[in-house]
């Protein structure tokens, strides 16, 4: 159930991001709302994990397992480092109204964290 309510979390936060994408240009105020609740969609669901993983016993008592070996997770794991701190820089460049700079970052942050959501769903399973 766990496994689950990250994947839900995380399939919103996408969505928001490439739904406030399509509205980049011709209503800033729905870009605006609707990243910035896929930016706390997807830190609930990085908190949550981490919580479960570091503070609640560990991710296999949760029914959490890996499909892949662990080389695998940890290149997971390095990538959805750098779209976390993508995210939040585009965040703050946002919120600052850095244009320059926020419109350059999607072309890497939206692909990357694409990738990234796409081999989560795959990397990890409810069963042993």
């Amino acid at each position: 159930m766990a496994l689950f309510f990250i994947h839900t979390l995380m399939t919103l936060s996408i969505l928001c991001f490439y739904f406030g994408y399509w509205f980049r240009k011709t209503r800033n105020d729905i870009h605006r709302k609707v990243n910035v609740l896929g930016v706390f969609l997807n830190l609930s669901a990085a908190v949550f994990l981490l919580a479960i993983k570091y503070l609640l016993g560990g991710l296999e008592e949760w029914g959490i397992y890996p499909s892949v070996p662990r080389l695998y997770i940890d290149i997971h794991r390095f990538f959805a480092l750098l779209g976390l701190v993508l995210m939040l820089v585009m965040l703050v460049t946002g919120l600052k109204r850095k244009k320059q700079i926020h419109k350059k970052l999607h072309f890497i942050f939206l692909p990357l964290y694409t990738i990234v959501y796409i081999s989560g769903l795959f990397l990890f399973q409810s069963s042993p």
